[in-house]
């Protein structure tokens, strides 16, 4: 059978406030994020099929684009990644592809199953799709629900990333003035792995226990990237350092094979002196972290799990070893005041971040936040689920604030964007 896997098209998905354009434009040149998702699928297929890949998400094809290039390829089975901001793009795929079977997975489908298949799924894919979307191709292609958890990912290989054309993921070096990163070349993503224990109430993460690759599998893989002519490697984890001895057997790992080649993590504001050092001598030289507040009460109401020391300690220690970071910072909690919002931008060059990444609380789908706002009465239906069952183009999910504080939370990150990048 001919196979079809495709990222879901960005045209006309839910409107999120929660980024300013700005970050947008910095990072676009220098981040091309593989679609891993369907490339790990992609890897499971066996031998008996024929398998294509099409990322219309990162190529930025239109709905009519996309739609177009299926057309042409006429796939035996239309797979399509989804998340909940794109249910819209997704539908209209479902709606006018006509001949494949067409199934759903992603994040999307894990609560939304039901939805998506009346939206014209043929088949939709829970949680894991790894081994039992191979199992379903070779079984016959049954229309249903399908779920499946893989408890032991370290068995799994790589994703599949020869289907890709791997010039469409090199980024090209921008003046440092313009952009958050100076990496150009080839900087592919993998994860290392699957979940993040923590439960911070804005978070959609839905994957709550942490899943790893061993350390000789996480730089085999590494190793694999390199031999692609990667320059540099991005771990993309919900929280790379959940299990600090892992972080330092896969550092000791690159170093016992002697690999030399710079590489960044997406992780948790947790870090000693002997992490620091591993890390830098291993090539670490970037971390991703969640910061979202400096006040204490915000914090707890976020249900962090830190506190304002632990932060503090953590950029002093990347400063000691020389690790470059970037803080992500959210604004907008309810008891949020506005001589915090004054203090911040001194507070953050004070803290030391390399990076500062601002954005506006926003009610995600299937989030504690969200729940919490329906609860109160802020929200007076689940709008959401509206969406999943009715997708409209360019869905906007209505503000948890007066429109007032909403202009005015935008105007204050555009004041800092001024303040700690010299432009908006």
């Amino acid at each position: 059978m001919k196979i079809l896997l495709i990222t879901t098209p960005n045209e006309a998905q839910a409107i999120d406030y929660t980024t300013p354009s700005f970050y947008c434009r910095a990072t676009q040149p220098v981040i091309r994020y593989m679609p891993l998702g369907i490339l790990s699928v992609a890897a499971g297929v066996s031998d008996n099929h024929e398998i294509e890949i099409l990322d219309a998400a990162s190529l930025d094809l239109s709905i009519n684009e996309t739609i177009n290039k299926i057309k042409t390829i006429n796939p035996d089975v239309l797979g399509i990644s989804s998340w909940t901001r794109k249910v819209y793009p997704m539908a209209e795929i479902l709606r006018r592809v006509e001949g494949p079977i067409k199934v759903v997975g992603g994040p999307h489908v894990t609560h939304y199953a039901k939805e998506t298949m009346a939206l014209g799924a043929d088949a939709v894919f829970k949680h894991d799709a790894d081994h039992n979307f191979s199992t379903w191709l070779d079984e016959g292609c049954k229309s249903g629900i399908y779920g499946d958890y893989i408890e032991n990912i370290d068995s799994l290989p790589f994703p599949k990333r020869e289907l890709l054309n791997m010039k469409d993921y090199r980024v090209k070096e921008k003046d440092a003035n313009n952009t958050l990163f100076k990496t150009a070349g080839l900087r592919p993503p993998m994860i290392s792995s699957k979940g993040c224990p923590f439960r911070c109430i804005f978070c959609d993460v839905q994957e709550k226990k942490f899943r790893w690759f061993s350390p000789e599998r996480v730089v085999d893989e590494m190793e694999h990237l390199l031999s692609y002519g990667a320059t540099s490697i991005h771990i993309l984890d919900d929280c790379f350092n959940v299990k600090n001895d892992r972080v330092l057997e896969i550092c000791a790992e690159i170093n016992r094979r002697k690999l030399k080649f710079n590489w960044s993590a997406r992780g948790r504001v947790n870090i000693d002196d002997e992490t620091a050092r591993a890390l830098v001598e291993s090539g670490c030289n970037k971390l991703h972290v969640g910061v979202e507040s400096l006040d204490p009460d915000v914090l707890r109401w976020m249900n962090k799990g830190i506190n304002v020391k632990t932060t503090q300690n953590f950029f002093e220690i990347c400063k000691k070893f020389g690790i470059e970071t970037l803080g992500y910072f959210i604004l907008g909690s309810p008891m949020e005041t506005r001589e915090y919002r004054k203090r911040l931008p001194e507070m953050v060059r004070k803290l030391g971040v390399t990076y500062p990444y601002f954005n506006i609380l926003y009610p995600a789908a299937n989030t504690k936040y969200y729940q919490m706002l329906r609860e109160d009465g802020t929200f007076e239906r689940d709008y959401w689920q509206d969406f999943a069952e009715n997708p409209t183009p360019n869905f906007e999910m209505p503000l948890p604030r007066t429109p007032e504080l909403q202009a005015e939370l935008q105007q204050t990150v555009h004041k800092y964007l001024e303040i700690v990048y010299g432009t908006s």
